[in-house]
């Protein structure tokens, strides 16, 4: 149950900030400086593994090597290793995307170069720490709910570009087109949002031109690929020729296009709206992944690529990141990291309130197995009711002293 006195806690605004534990872990990426000196800090796996203990000097086979043997550190002793501070950047890439519709929808001049960097930025945020950075993105409330969504949108393609093989390009560019997808309608977007009931024929009208629209902007730039425009054009036609602005059938549908669908659907299922909450399953639905697809997708799936939705689910896993959920001993917590293995099982809770519903000053890292905690299911009858939390501190992101600005 949750404590009803807790928000007193935090009044006037101010969000409940985690301190850190030496438990948790986060991702870090040696600097090359690093290699043949003492290491700063124990360095360990994915599993928690001691790798190597502080002190120890820092062979070149550490320094590099497959996504799958990324580095941890404790999150208290980050900075030692690395300044990286990928959801500090993920709140400027927001807010640097709003002002970029902006200056477009006011007619100035904007560059391919600046939207190339931005989702140039995306992508190594993402590689930073993806569990961190789509937990985030599903908790923060950014200035605009349509950033929140071109956000999450965007790391769900960053997902599907990696399941899919795709080069650092190639991701790229998909990336650019989630994060453009509404470009020019994002203040109807936001307008959306809020809206309560079906939307007049006027919104409607706007709502169905909005892809050829962003995709007609985006051909005014020079420089933005083809394979970009592409997507953001097509982002809303469908297997069965129902979609939108064009009534393409399956594969007249490009590659890249299907795959924005399937990231913005599932980006606007996992995130609320006033009309409705986020979607919500049942542990006996997250057994079974049919079950779970058909329940997250609904009748969109008739429409998507079923190929690629059950990729990104899948990787994704039954209970994604940024999932809060009541655990079998009671606690309420947040899930922070999926395993290391392609099915996206959850790794580890962070668990932030007691069974009696009290805060937990330092988030309590539980591993999820057969001995250890079980995932009840999805605490949604609590979750409307949490006061606000600084939630970059929960994945251990608390500490940085400068602001990170992008290139």
């Amino acid at each position: 149950m949750f404590c009803p006195n807790a928000g007193r806690l935090w009044s006037a605004g101010i969000k409940r900030r985690f301190a850190m534990a030496d438990s948790i872990l986060r991702p870090v990426t040696l600097a090359p400086g690093l290699v043949g000196k003492p290491s700063p800090c124990d360095l360990f796996d994915v599993r928690g593994t001691l790798l190597l203990r502080e002190g120890v000097e820092i062979s070149p086979s550490m320094s590099v090597g497959p996504s799958e043997r990324r580095l941890y550190c404790r999150a208290s002793q980050a900075e030692r290793v690395s300044d990286a501070e990928p959801l500090k950047v993920l709140r400027d890439i927001g807010t640097a995307l709003a002002m970029l519709d902006e200056l477009i929808i006011s007619g100035q001049q904007v560059t391919a170069g600046e939207f190339l960097s931005l989702a140039s930025e995306t992508y190594a945020t993402w590689m930073i720490d993806p569990d961190a950075c789509i937990g985030f993105a599903r908790m923060e409330q950014y200035d605009r709910p349509s950033v929140c969504h071109a956000i999450l949108a965007a790391l769900f393609a960053a997902e599907l570009a990696a399941a899919h093989g795709f080069t650092r390009q190639e991701s790229i560019e998909l990336i650019g087109a989630a994060l453009t997808m509404n470009l020019g309608s994002m203040r109807l977007h936001d307008r959306m949002f809020a809206h309560v009931g079906q939307p007049d024929p006027e919104a409607r009208a706007a709502i169905d031109a909005h892809p050829a629209l962003a995709a007609q902007l985006l051909h005014r730039i020079d420089g933005i690929p083809e394979t970009w425009r592409t997507a953001v054009m097509q982002h809303h036609e469908s297997f069965d020729g129902s979609g939108y602005p064009l009534g393409l059938v399956r594969t007249e549908v490009s590659l890249q296009g299907r795959m924005l669908h399937v990231a913005d659907v599932l980006a606007a299922r996992l995130r609320e709206r006033k009309r409705r909450g986020p979607l919500f399953w049942s542990l006996h639905q997250a057994r079974d992944p049919q079950r779970l697809l058909q329940h997250v997708f609904g009748p969109d799936l008739d429409r998507l690529d079923h190929i690629l939705a059950r990729l990104l689910m899948g990787r994704l896993g039954s209970f994604p990141p940024g999932s809060v959920v009541r655990l079998s001993n009671g606690e309420m917590g947040i899930i922070s990291r999926r395993t290391a293995e392609a099915d996206g099982t959850p790794r580890e809770v962070l668990a932030f309130l007691d069974p009696s519903g009290r805060p937990q000053h330092v988030p309590r890292p539980r591993r999820i197995g057969p001995r250890d905690c079980r995932i009840q299911g999805y605490a949604h009858d609590d979750q409307p009711r949490l006061p606000p939390y600084d939630w970059q501190s929960i994945w251990g992101y608390q500490q940085a002293s400068a602001s990170t600005k992008l290139m």
